[in-house]
């Protein structure tokens, strides 16, 4: 029986390619591409001594990497030899990649059909979610502003509770946060407590998803177009996105324990359809805010319209890489 050693040639040539488009520009020269093999039949041996020399190579790369204080790129050639050779072959190593990295999530990879429609640049409201049976009295819409500007530089999202604090959380859901483009969307994705959300690729390089944030720290490896990981968010917060291969790449999970919730179109509108007349506690943060504001709403049995006042104190800027470096902007 061949085993995975007789499909190292097409894993290596994979790599190489996905190296040269999203490593290589950005950090050091990729390594040399593998020749397509010729012979009508591979030689297995021939294979497993292809397989070795590419990891063998990535893994002196990588180390030198390391040995200049580079960890983000160490850690990316590292990651390429695992998925020539396994990640069991070199498990004893890689805590010398990964250390000060978020948590590495290995959990299986899903597929996922290739023809899956893109996804919105924004999903989250409540009312969409789980619409009321029976329409409440009630209504709110209104306006995020970026100190007294307007319209809203970005995306943000509103949530609102009972002031009594006494209230009916709303389910989970499955959701997905895509990589299509190199991009993310949605940019922002609104979920309640205990959703599950899928990071499927569908582009044709590798991407790497990670997050620093508190309330979610995760890194989901690289993995190729078609495949899939899944986390399940338990902890109310916000949760910032990034790609550790494309600097470029940026989005947003908030997870909200508020039975309402909804997010902004890009000018900072937003509306609630239907709420039980009453004293509520809001919330509001926008991609531009470090934190939510707060402030006390009273919904009469009626239209009502507010707007809202947000701090502009979010630094600017790609951010960091999983290893809390500053970064450049990748091409």
């Amino acid at each position: 029986m061949r085993g995975a050693w007789y499909d190292s040639a097409r894993m290596r040539a994979s790599v190489g390619l996905s190296l040269v488009l999203v490593l290589g520009s950005a950090h050091a020269e990729p390594p040399p591409a593998t020749p397509a093999a010729t012979a009508a039949t591979p030689d297995p041996v021939a294979e497993k001594v292809g397989a070795l020399k590419e990891a063998g190579s990535l893994l002196e790369k990588a180390n030198a990497a390391r040995a200049r204080g580079n960890k983000s790129f160490a850690e990316q050639l590292f990651s390429s030899a695992e998925l020539i050779v396994g990640p069991d072959a070199l498990a004893e190593l890689a805590p010398l990649f990964r250390e000060g990295a978020p948590p590495r999530i290995t959990t299986p990879l899903k597929q996922l059909p290739k023809d899956t429609p893109p996804q919105p640049a924004v999903v989250g409201s409540s009312d969409e979610d789980q619409p009321d049976e029976k329409p409440k009295k009630g209504s709110l819409s209104g306006k995020l502003e970026l100190e007294g500007k307007a319209p809203l530089e970005g995306l943000g999202v509103i949530m609102l509770e009972p002031a009594s604090g006494k209230f009916k959380h709303r389910p989970a859901k499955q959701r997905v946060m895509e990589q299509r483009n190199r991009q993310f969307a949605p940019r922002l994705l609104a979920v309640p407590v205990g959703s599950t959300v899928s990071f499927p690729n569908f582009d044709a390089v590798f991407h790497n998803v990670f997050s620093r944030s508190e309330p979610k720290a995760f890194d989901l490896g690289i993995y190729k177009n078609g495949q899939a990981r899944e986390m399940t968010f338990d902890k109310e917060g916000i949760v910032r996105l990034g790609c550790n291969l494309h600097a470029n790449m940026a989005a947003y999970i908030v997870v909200v324990s508020a039975p309402h919730y909804a997010v902004t179109d890009a000018k900072g509108n937003f509306k609630f359809r239907s709420l039980e007349p009453g004293k509520y506690k809001l919330r509001a943060w926008s991609e531009s805010s470090t934190q939510p504001a707060t402030q006390d709403v009273v919904v009469k049995p009626e239209d009502n319209t507010i707007t809202i006042k947000l701090a502009a104190d979010a630094p600017s800027g790609p951010g960091t890489d999983k290893f809390g470096a500053p970064r450049g902007k990748n091409p």
